[in-house]
């Protein structure tokens, strides 16, 4: 269990059980949860920043749900990291596990067009996220059914 890390924001000694840097006031999420929810009333507009595994969030960005998810190419192929859905973008980082750790994945809201719930073996499920070109990317993740309702409501607020 890592007992400090850096502020994203300053660069101060950061506990990860805290939330917010006690030196800069930004607000880090570090999560390990399978899904999260957020609270949007958490996120007061004191905080200078707000970082998601050291992702900066734009300009009344806020976090709505995070969790533990896999970019699926083929029934072979994918990687593993977390999925990040914010009032403005869906955004995919992969963990340090992968042969391409550096893979980063987003899309503004404002340039997805639908998505759609795919089963997968009832263990868990797949979400296809279509672009307005067409472009199609899928994600395997648990509680596909929560991860539309909150995408589709983040695309009705746009």
């Amino acid at each position: 269990m890592v007992n400090a890390l850096n502020c994203p924001n300053c660069a101060a000694v950061f506990n990860p059980k805290d939330s917010i840097c006690e030196y800069c006031g930004s607000y880090i999420i570090t999560s390990e949860a399978k899904q999260v929810t957020y609270d949007l009333k958490e996120f007061k507009a004191t905080y200078k920043k707000i970082f998601f595994h050291e992702i900066e969030m734009g300009l009344n960005e806020l976090p709505m749900r995070s969790g533990l998810a896999n970019i699926y190419y083929s029934a072979t192929k994918s990687d593993g990291g977390r999925l990040l859905l914010t009032n403005q973008r869906l955004i995919f980082c992969a963990h340090v596990l992968n042969i391409n750790p550096n893979l980063y994945w987003e899309i503004s809201l404002k340039d997805v067009d639908r998505v759609e719930l795919v089963l997968n073996l009832l263990i868990s499920q797949r979400i296809k996220v279509f672009d307005v070109k067409g472009t199609e990317t899928t994600f395997v993740v648990y509680g596909g059914k929560n991860w539309i309702a909150e995408i589709e409501c983040a695309l009705n607020q746009n």
